[in-house]
């Protein structure tokens, strides 16, 4: 029987949603949510066979729904979200899970409590370039690693209720948690608003890890083109992720420095640039949404834990937490626990 899935929310990407439990099999999506009546009608047109409702309480009081897709403004996430896994649902959270980290363990112990899946929308982590990038890093091919650059632009989307690090870094933040598979002991962060003074438009953020590996980030909603790019540079070999480059994704640098030690004066070592083979995984086509949709229905199905749980979001929501306190203190370093 397939399991019924609830969308709430039908603004900019409550439909993506819809779309990939109405196609997905083993799913269906039984009901839409949303206080917008048009754009609720709209969507509904789209998918005749799914029960609308204005009101989340009576969408929640219905039993034929399984679980629920959040997919409204982040502020809404944990009082939304604590409803649902109150009345009994499974819960599927749009990135990020929630507006603090103590709003996150509290919806974690809920779920543990009520015996509920809890899941975040971490689309990145269900890409195949990005499993690659993991595969690749988990199996030495780049050596130690020195530093990570990361730039998430482009022109837009304006979030009106939150800054561009709550809307853009936390992709950044949830791929390199995962392909890493490390945690960040503190960070710095810095940002511009040039539009609205209280909600920035563009940031950095330097997040520091153990043996002084460290990852400089830009994100921002003010730049002409739209770049979503990761370097990665190790002892061994470099890699460049960019997800523009629909052929080659991913490309593996076999370049690099080494240095001849055998003098005993630092400015007197003998420096050695190696310049070696390029090449390009190959990549399965899959959307990474219908993946994670996928995971979470297999999820939902057999019980277990998901690769993007409530754990992973809140390791997320830490950081972004922590970059929020920098700004506040002007840039100031930041302890991560």
């Amino acid at each position: 029987m397939a399991i019924k899935v609830a969308v709430v929310g039908c603004g900019y990407w409550g439909p993506n949603l819809a779309r990939n439990f109405s196609q997905l099999a083993g799913t269906e999506l039984a009901a839409l949510c949303d206080r917008d009546r048009t754009r609720l009608a709209g969507l509904g047109r789209i998918y005749p066979a799914a029960r609308l409702f204005t009101d989340y309480r009576k969408l929640l009081a219905w039993p034929e729904i399984q679980a629920v897709a959040l997919a409204t403004p982040v502020a809404t996430h944990y009082r939304l979200g604590r409803l649902a896994l109150e009345q009994g649902r499974d819960l599927l959270v749009e990135k990020p899970l929630t507006a603090s980290g103590r709003e996150a363990e509290s919806l974690i112990r809920l779920a543990r409590e009520k015996g509920r899946l809890l899941m975040v929308d971490h689309t990145f982590e269900y890409a195949p370039a990005i499993n690659r990038m993991r595969e690749i890093i988990a199996a030495g091919e780049l050596g130690d690693l020195y530093y990570i650059r990361a730039e998430w632009l482009n022109l837009g989307l304006l979030q009106p209720d939150v800054n561009v690090i709550w809307d853009l870094a936390t992709h950044i933040v949830s791929i390199l948690n995962y392909v890493t598979g490390l945690e960040p002991s503190s960070l710095k962060a810095t940002a511009a608003a040039y539009l609205r003074r209280e909600i920035p438009e563009v940031a950095h953020i330097q997040l520091n890890y153990a043996g002084q590996v460290r990852a400089f980030m830009t994100v921002s909603w003010l730049e002409p083109r739209k770049t979503r790019s990761i370097t990665i540079v190790g002892k061994r070999r470099m890699l460049v992720y960019d997800l523009t480059n629909t052929e080659e994704q991913i490309k593996i640098f076999d370049k690099g420095v080494d240095l001849d030690a055998s003098h005993s004066e630092a400015n007197q070592w003998r420096i050695n640039y190696r310049y070696g083979d390029i090449y390009s995984p190959n990549l399965k086509n899959v959307e990474p949404l219908s993946a994670l949709c996928g995971h979470f229905a297999d999820c939902l199905k057999d019980r277990r834990r998901p690769r993007s749980d409530g754990e992973s979001g809140a390791r997320v929501v830490r950081v972004l937490e922590a970059a929020q306190r920098s700004l506040r203190r002007n840039g100031r370093e930041i302890k991560l626990s």
